[in-house]
């Protein structure tokens, strides 16, 4: 009986040490899950004085006098300043000094700290904005903006992993893994090279986009691949692997993987389509398969089920129309109805975003509307159409562009040497090669014309501007005033050729006496040009610089006496002498 007893205390006993050790580990397991640092208002740029760097705020006021040779600022809503100097053949590295905005230094007790890059796909700022990369005895670990150390230095290298801001690609004995901005580990450092699928989705970004990874096999490289989540769902046995990542289906994984030089589908894990085709390629009108066996091509679905055989020389897809070409001959399918819908002399068909009508190519390369049934509208050809909207569209004959309507009038003449969409608009471009003049079109008609002129698509208007004029124009082609628009203290305003700025009575606060000015900015600031010349006012009306600065821009930006310069690399800075 009381050996009983013992057993049961010795039972008793590990059981309280697995739990004790169970939540030992959970409490100290990283975390899977990670929150991205939003940056609402930018507080510190960089400028440049001299060729060396340093630090503004967005009062214009110098926060890091420009001595440095590179600086960093990984979030620019924060006051932390990685600032290198006097490089380090040797090491292969710069000193380092990070400050903060009064120029004090801070994690100092780390030799090396850096920001660690990204491709800033969702915005401007091309760091990880929470965490940096410090190294010690030759590794590098991650520490917070207060200098706790997130993840120990253990790793040979910590970088930044394309279209996937919070995960940071990792090295450890030669082998590459992923890790997050909490430290926790996604995929174990075992492979070669890992790289992001780019998948997208709207509401998510680039949440769900999942891995590509390469683990050799002596001198070949075998991939695989990894889930959002960090399951494997290929095994490395495949010589490529790419994600379809605009497909209209959201809740599965489709991919295309070669093996022993062969295309075949998965969906997920499954194996839909065997390895016996040259190629596979994804058909986003009709979310379709091009087949490629032999030379040839062909369509099938995401079941694999063949829809046009495989016998064509090649196929091109304009909407829910299949042009398949073979021995010079055009075969054309509906993609509905899954029936070839072939028509003297035409050589091609595509789908308008209007079901009731078609544009169809012909053997003589002309172009004419079709209308639901497919018979021709009118008996009239271009040497060029495009839909617009409507009963509208962009027609070309003798490489001259306008607006013809399905009766073929001429509601725009055909006098431009181009027209083009902006996208998700109303409104098209209409140039003019000589002259470089550019008109915007809405509703059929011109509703504005410049010479030399920048355009600039917002979030919900336009901006068409030149040397000496401005206009806004919202999406849907209506004129609008900048007091519609922005929320400003003062706003530009023209008066018989030139301009100043009145208040939101439209009451002229400064006269008028500019050939050209810039709205203000965020920070208070305005450009006024004169003479050729451009200097900065502020919102009180104050000139902080006369003008004086050359800047080729018909719209610079200005913070206190600095002006933002764009080098066509690396990242902008503000400078105040002229380049």
């Amino acid at each position: 009986m009381k050996k009983k007893i013992v057993y049961v205390s010795i039972i008793t006993f590990f059981l309280i040490i697995m739990i004790f050790l169970g939540v030992v580990f959970l409490r100290n397991k990283p975390d899977l899950n990670y929150k991205l640092e939003v940056v609402n208002e930018i507080d510190y740029m960089l400028y440049s004085d001299n060729n060396k760097f340093g630090v503004i705020n967005k009062s214009g006021e110098v926060v890091v006098q420009a001595i440095y040779d590179e600086i960093q600022i990984p979030n620019p809503s924060k006051p932390l300043f990685i600032c290198m100097y006097d490089y380090d053949i040797e090491k292969n590295q710069y000193n380092i000094k990070v400050l903060n905005e009064k120029s004090e230094q801070i994690l100092y007790q780390y030799v090396v700290v850096e920001a660690i890059k990204i491709n800033p796909v969702m915005n401007d700022i091309p760091y990880e904005k929470s965490v940096l990369k410090y190294k010690k005895d030759g590794k590098y670990g991650l520490i917070d903006f207060q200098g706790n150390i997130i993840v120990k230095a253990q790793y040979e290298e910590i970088n930044g992993l394309d279209y996937r801001e919070g995960l940071l690609i990792v090295k450890k004995n030669g082998k590459y893994g992923v890790i997050n901005i909490n430290g926790a580990v996604v995929i174990k450092t075992k492979y070669d090279s890992i790289e992001s699928d780019g998948y997208y989705e709207e509401g998510a970004n680039y949440e769900k986009s999942g891995f590509i990874v390469n683990q050799k096999s002596g001198e070949d490289d075998r991939y695989g691949y990894i889930d959002s989540k960090g399951t494997q769902i290929l095994e490395n046995k495949y010589s490529q692997i790419q994600r379809i990542i605009n497909t209209n289906k959201n809740d599965d994984i489709y991919l295309v993987a070669f093996e022993n030089g062969k295309a075949g589908f998965y969906i997920n894990k499954k194996n839909i389509i065997q390895h016996k085709y040259e190629d596979i390629l994804y058909e986003i009108n009709n979310d379709c398969l091009v087949l490629q066996e032999d030379s040839k091509q062909g369509i099938s679905d995401f079941n694999g089920n063949i829809i046009i055989d495989i016998k064509y020389d090649n196929i091109f897809v304009f909407g829910k129309y299949i042009n398949a070409q073979k021995d010079g001959q055009v075969d054309i399918y509906n993609y509905d109805t899954k029936q070839k819908v072939n028509y003297d002399n035409i050589i091609g068909l595509s789908q308008t975003s209007n079901d009731n009508y078609s544009i169809a190519i012909t053997k003589d390369e002309k172009y004419k509307i079709l209308d639901n049934q497919n018979n021709q509208i009118k008996e009239f050809e271009y040497d060029y159409l495009d839909y617009i909207d409507g009963d509208y569209f962009i027609a070309c004959n003798n490489q001259k562009y306008g607006i013809v309507d399905i009766q073929g009038n001429e509601i725009i003449e055909l006098r431009y040497d181009i027209i083009q969409k902006i996208e998700d608009t109303k409104i098209l471009q209409g140039l003019y090669i000589e002259g470089n003049i550019t008109d915007l079109i809405a509703e059929n008609k011109v509703i504005s014309s410049m010479e030399n002129c920048d355009i600039y698509v917002k979030e919900n208007y336009i901006i068409q501007q030149s040397e000496n004029n401005i206009e806004y124009i919202g999406f849907d082609g209506n004129v609008l005033k900048n007091t519609q628009i922005l929320d400003r203290e003062l706003y530009a305003f023209k008066q018989d050729e030139k301009w100043g700025f009145v208040n939101k009575n439209d009451e002229i606060i400064i006269n008028p006496e500019y050939d050209l000015v810039t709205e203000f900015n965020e920070y208070g600031y305005a450009g006024i040009k004169k003479d050729e010349k451009w200097g900065v006012i502020n919102s009180n009306g104050e000139i902080i610089v006369e003008p004086t600065y050359s800047i080729s821009s018909n719209n610079p930006k200005f913070i206190g006496k600095y002006y933002e310069y764009d080098p066509g690399y690396g990242e902008a800075y503000y400078i105040s002498n002229n380049i």
